[in-house]
């Protein structure tokens, strides 16, 4: 009996149905991209005219995360859910009465007197170094300065003392999470912060406020004085 003859599979388009499911496949799948934190980058400043003295040690605010991801504060082992409340007390514990806690950060009144003397004082050196970068940056906080005395009942304010700083170290083998999950912490501390702010002084909604409007400039200007975001990160230690 003969055997029957098996017919040949055409496999001459399979070829094409494989490049073009490559093709579906590159254009439709996502990639996962690590997370990032923005941040602005401050201006290079002239080196200011006069040393700055040491820093108190109640002004500065110690974090650190070791490579097994403990969070330490004030060499003091805390819970990631506790940081909020840590950094929130450190910006406020002293903001109505001073010396309320001496631990914390105190906040010095700042008078529309003061602040005439030193627009004054910067404008005059300005005269002999026109183009100084420091000079003109202080000139612009105090006239900010001068604008939140104005619109004070009192014509003063009070604002947290100059050297008040958070200091947050973290080791080479700290998950990038956590890096990333305190400093949103931090952020949001002064967020709030300067929402209250806002409210305080009658001012558009924080998050509404557009950093390319003039008016709002100068809001923006006025925040990051009332509530200043220092947050420093010293080497990262192996």
């Amino acid at each position: 009996m003969a055997r029957r003859k098996i017919e040949e599979i055409n496999a001459g388009s399979m070829a094409d149905i494989a490049f073009l499911l490559l093709i579906f496949f590159l254009v439709t799948t996502t990639m996962e991209v690590d997370a990032g934190l923005g941040k602005t980058l401050p201006l290079k400043l002239d080196d200011p005219p006069i040393t700055n003295p040491p820093v108190p040690e109640r002004n500065v605010l110690e974090i650190k995360a070791n490579l097994n991801d403990k969070l330490m504060v004030e060499q003091e082992e805390v819970q990631v859910e506790e940081l909020y409340e840590i950094a929130y007390t450190f910006y406020t514990a002293n903001r109505i009465n001073n010396d309320e806690n001496i631990n914390m950060p105190n906040y010095n009144p700042i008078t529309l007197d003061q602040c005439n003397d030193q627009i004054i004082n910067y404008k005059n050196q300005l005269q002999t170094h026109p183009g100084d970068k420091y000079l003109k940056n202080e000139l612009n906080k105090w006239q900010a300065k001068r604008e939140l005395c104005m619109e004070s009942p009192n014509k003063s304010y009070k604002e947290i003392a100059k050297s008040a700083v958070v200091k947050f170290e973290i080791q080479s083998k700290t998950s990038y999470g956590l890096y990333i999950e305190i400093h949103n912490i931090l952020k949001t501390v002064v967020n709030d912060l300067r929402v209250d702010m806002c409210d305080k002084m009658k001012w558009d909604d924080y998050y509404e406020l557009n950093e390319n409007d003039p008016d709002d400039q100068a809001i923006i200007k006025k925040l990051r004085i009332l509530v200043p975001e220092r947050i420093i990160e010293p080497k990262i230690e192996s």
